[in-house]
Parts: structure tokens; sequence; C-alpha cells
């Protein structure tokens, strides 16, 4: 995620709540950001297709362990 980007989430957010929000809380989202834009940038590394299924998870029915 490029810079330009984390800019335009912060301004899409200040226009969506600036009204209703202190600068201390918009600095506060600002800075929440990056974290997320490190989980966002890795999970784009991930190469998929659009034939790829999402993982899914079997768990059998035991009526012993409910």
């Amino acid at each position: 995620m490029t810079d330009s980007e984390k800019d335009h989430m912060y301004r899409r957010v200040k226009e969506l709540y600036g009204g209703r929000l202190t600068e201390d809380q918009l600095a506060a989202i600002k800075t929440s950001l990056d974290p997320m834009i490190k989980v966002l940038e890795q999970l784009r590394s991930i190469p998929l297709l659009n034939s790829d299924e999402p993982y899914s998870v079997f768990k059998p029915y035991r009526k012993d362990r409910q």
C-alpha cells in the first residue's frame, strides 16, 4: 500500500466522520492505519488465481463433543 493509499483512507474517514471526531481521535485513526496497511500488504502478496477456492475446515459432528 502506498502512502497515497493511506492518505486516501484517512481522507475518506475524515470526510465521513470528521465532524464527529476530535483532532486527537483523527490522529489516533491515522496511526492505527499503519498495522492495517502491513496486513493488507501481506494479503496482497499472496498469489491467487480466480479459480482458487476458499480454504475450508472440515469439523465432523460428534455427539459426545458438543
